[in-house]
């Protein structure tokens, strides 16, 4: 019966202080007018025609907004299609760009193998193998290469049984490289090497030395991933992405057109039209009978060094598409929001008809308010106040202004006066409670709270209310005491009411069941805590039983916080209202009490299955695993050690560990497993010898301890660990580059360079080493993010090995730091046209995604002959140089020639 007073005392409680601590919706409208202190403003002038005046500027706006969007905004589009189509086309021309250099590095990069080291048979050289899928790889299978002789016939690389791949016989490309007039990378029309093979575009470069026939290196640019790459950029419906060679030919089109890559689209155009595409970039309007017949605008860019241009182009008004649709929207809304106005105009004049009487309405009930109402002025005086307020301090309606303090003790007066001006004028809302006593000699607890009465921004004091909690009060401290011995209790409690809502629980119940200490539980019920077992058994077990003896004890399941099942042993109690005198439970309530079993029954559960559970951990394991007693004999073996030394599932037990190793891998393993026989865990790392080849295992060796810590005997683990060998090996030989940028890092530069200066003392040729700094490159990390910082350091990466030969040494020192390495230069001077190169080609801006990033380098370089060169000495010289470079206002080179 204590927990069921406790609790409906909780709930008497929770209702009497939402009314004692709110301020049940008062605002200024529903205090009672005072006609000595003007506690109400009467409606002013503004007041009436404000509303209207604010519609009327609504109105204004929402049309001024309508003239700009039907005579400004058009433009406005346009504008941005035209920004939006040069962007496009130049991010594009990058990205195409960078398929034409990768392809054309291919084959300066054949070229170079077949004049430096490949003159016999070089379809069947391996390292010219490797070479080409190495470029074939870094384009990610868009550029192929391939080679051509003098019958114009086309092989693969390496090319197996020596035949011909395809022929370029009757080509344009073919004709023109071949003509000893030609030089450099010629671009030419696409075709198929073969039937059903797809589209490539050709760049081809007579080699450097012809060797076993061969004349020509061709680079083959696949035509459908380089379409999926411009198809990024084709957008809308009627978008298109169009390449096409200087002579006007067409080379690539996304959408594809039928018979339109190869035909020269101004071949059928008015004079001049071709003389209008001569710039790098520009703007074009077409009416589309080259194309698909569509008027078209867009851009056009040219990619410098090949003689094509890329165009970007899309349907003429596609861009104000959906802004007429927008106009129509906007008119429409614009309308009816003007209609709905002028309604909502005739609509206020009525309501604020209606709101001056029903103010009238609340400044008379206000009146009749059970709560003590007042307002005082700044310095804390009381200028208004109702019955109520008297009435609960017995004052008389002249002591309204200081009456309060008379009845309180004398003593108290003016420190009282006191704190009460200075919370007043804190202009802040507060609460505070006193204690009284009346002219009557009853002592009571008063509950004060206000509000700060501000009109136009001026604080003019303060309004509040008086409530006399003196039974509120007691009766909490009755509830508190009930409550702390529930609260305190580790043990699970909580009430319901009899339509199954819960109406307390204690905070050992909330925090295992997760509900939030402060957390309303009008919303949870009996349900929520129960599986539809055991609200089964609870409806027709637990309850019948509690209406014979007003109590059952019994052990159930319930659901936690978790939604995990818990077991526990129950008492339920019935409490029956003091309606139910006929003995009806129609105001019955419940008490649960519960106390946590699960823990207990989880222990049995975890004793009977731990070794059944350990048994089973040690048999799937892939380790071999083997326990022996004190004597060195056979205790337990799993089964990966039955299958790896080809035992029965019997007849092990109690053998000698000899006998399974063999005398050999006995003897090696019985220091260790003395060590632990004797307390002392030991690891090592043994291969297999002669039994599994190239096998290195992972030994661990370990006592056997029983509950009193005293040996009984050993353990050993053993895990093949030749894979993490094998995989350790390969990092090593991985961490001699920067994964990042695939440059070498400091230890693999360091090593290659020790190796080229060996080199170079016995050649005797100037070698060189380049420090190099980002300049700018922090503003970019800090703006970005290091994921464009990340790319942005890729891009300087392939920058720096296009302006390099094959042989000369780059690397990522860490952070944006590089350095190069150029073995055997010709003249001390190469070494200055290589940095001021680097400098330039580094100056210039990076796209990076939709970003155009603009940073420098600053390059610091050293220059010494082969014989004296010391790589120590040189990059002190070298760092130096660079320092200097950046104080001379860096995107500079400052280098050391040696002396003539």
């Amino acid at each position: 019966m204590m927990i069921s007073a406790a609790a409906h005392a909780r709930l008497a409680l929770s209702q009497s202080g939402r009314r004692q601590y709110g301020l049940h919706g008062m605002n200024e409208s529903s205090l009672p007018t005072s006609n000595d202190t003007g506690f109400f403003m009467r409606p002013g002038r503004y007041e009436t025609v404000g509303p209207f005046a604010a519609i009327g500027l609504v109105l204004l706006l929402l049309w001024s907004f309508v003239a700009w969007f039907l005579w400004v905004y058009p433009e406005t589009l346009l504008s941005a299609k035209r920004q939006e189509l040069a962007s496009d086309t130049q991010t594009a021309t990058v990205q195409t760009e960078t398929v034409l250099h990768h392809a054309e590095d291919a084959l300066r990069t054949v070229d170079l193998w077949l004049l430096t080291r490949g003159r016999q048979d070089p379809l069947q050289d391996v390292s010219l193998a490797q070479l080409a899928e190495t470029l074939r790889d870094g384009s990610r299978g868009m550029v192929d290469v391939m080679l051509v002789d003098a019958q114009a016939r086309v092989f693969r690389i390496p090319s197996i049984n020596g035949l011909p791949f395809a022929s370029m016989a009757g080509q344009d490309l073919f004709e023109l490289v071949s003509r000893p007039s030609t030089e450099g990378v010629t671009l030419g029309t696409p075709f198929r090497l073969r039937e059903g093979m797809p589209m490539h575009l050709p760049l081809a470069v007579r080699l450097s030395a012809p060797a076993e026939g061969l004349q020509i290196a061709l680079a083959l640019i696949d035509l459908d991933r380089l379409g999926q790459m411009h198809q990024l950029f084709a957008h809308g419906k009627a978008g298109a992405v169009t390449l096409l060679r200087g002579d006007g030919l067409a080379l690539s089109r996304v959408p594809a057109l039928p018979n339109f890559v190869g035909r020269d689209v101004f071949a059928n155009a008015k004079p001049g039209r071709r003389e209008e595409f001569n710039g790098p970039e520009g703007w074009f309007v077409t009416d589309g009978h080259a194309s698909d017949g569509i008027r078209r605008i867009g851009a056009f860019r040219a990619l410098e060094g090949y003689g094509a241009k890329l165009l970007i182009s899309e349907a003429e008004g596609a861009s104000l598409t959906g802004y007429y649709q927008q106009r129509r929207a906007v008119l429409l809304f614009s309308s009816v929001v003007s209609a709905a106005a002028l309604a909502l105009t005739w609509m206020l004049a009525r309501l604020l008809k209606r709101a001056r009487l029903e103010k009238a309405l609340q400044a008379a009930s206000a009146d009749a308010s059970p709560l003590g109402l007042f307002r005082c002025d700044p310095q804390g005086q009381v200028v208004y106040s109702n019955q109520t307020y008297l009435s609960l301090q017995t004052l008389q309606p002249e002591e309204q202004a200081w009456g309060w303090l008379q009845v309180m003790a004398e003593e108290k007066r003016d420190t009282a006066k006191v704190k009460w001006q200075a919370l007043i004028a804190q202009a802040q809302p507060f609460r505070t409670v006193g204690r009284i006593t009346r002219r009557d000699g009853a002592s009571r607890l008063l509950s004060v709270r206000t509000a700060p009465l501000r009109v136009d921004g001026r604080f003019l004091g303060q309004v509040g209310t008086v409530e006399d909690i003196t039974e509120l009060a007691e009766q909490q401290r009755r509830v508190r005491a009930l409550s702390d011995i529930l609260d305190l209790t580790p043990e699970y409690v909580a009430q319901f009411d009899r339509q199954g809502h819960m109406v307390y629980m204690n905070p050992a119940a909330r925090q295992r069941l997760g509900v939030a200490p402060d957390a309303d539980l009008a919303a949870l019920d009996l349900r929520r805590f129960l599986n539809a077992e055991t609200l089964h058994d609870f409806r027709h077990e637990v309850l019948h039983g509690t209406r014979e003896l007003a109590q059952w004890q019994g052990r159930r399941t319930l659901i936690d916080g978790q939604g995990q099942a818990m077991v526990c042993e129950c008492t339920v109690l019935r409490h029956r209202g003091s309606s139910s005198s006929s003995g009806a439970d129609s105001s019955a309530s419940l008490s649960v009490i519960l106390r946590d079993i699960s823990g207990e029954l989880r222990l049995q559960r975890e004793r009977q299955r731990s070794e059944a559970l350990l048994a089973a951990i040690a048999h799937t394991s892939e380790a071999l695993i083997w326990v022996i007693d004190l004597d060195e004999k056979l205790l337990f073996i799993n089964q990966a050690c039955l299958r790896h030394f080809n035992l029965e599932a019997d007849g092990w037990q109690g053998r000698p560990l000899q006998d399974l190793l063999g005398a050999h891998e006995y003897g090696r393993r019985r220091p260790a497993l003395l060590s632990a026989l004797a307390g002392d865990s030991v690891d090592l790392e043994l291969d297999s010898g002669e039994r599994e080849p190239g096998t290195v295992f992972a030994l661990q060796f370990a006592p056997l301890r029983t509950a009193g810590a005293a040996v009984e005997g050993a353990i050993c683990i053993a895990r093949d660990i030749s894979a993490a060998k094998r995989e350790e090996q390969r990092l090593r030989d991985a961490s001699m580059s920067c994964p990042l940028t695939g440059l070498l890092n400091r230890a693999g530069f360091a090593d290659h360079v020790q190796t080229s200066l060996e080199q170079a003392r016995l050649s005797g040729q100037p070698v060189a080493l380049l420090y190099l700094d980002l300049d700018k490159f922090k503003p970019v990390n800090d703006q970005y993010g290091h994921p464009v910082g990340d790319a942005l350091l890729r891009a300087v990466a392939l920058r720096l090995r296009n302006a390099l030969r094959p042989q000369d040494l780059v690397a990522r020192l860490g952070g944006d730091e590089f350095a190069i390495f150029l073995p055997s230069i010709h003249q001390a001077e190469d070494a200055a046209v290589v940095a001021h190169k680097i400098v330039h080609a580094i100056g210039l801006p990076f796209m990076i995604d939709t970003l155009e990033l603009h940073i420098g380098i600053s390059v610091g370089f050293c220059v010494r002959a082969g014989s004296e060169a010391e790589l120590e000495a040189m990059v002190a010289v070298a760092d130096a140089k660079l320092y200097e470079a950046k104080r001379a206002g860096r995107s500079c080179a400052r280098g050391s020639l040696p002396e003539a």
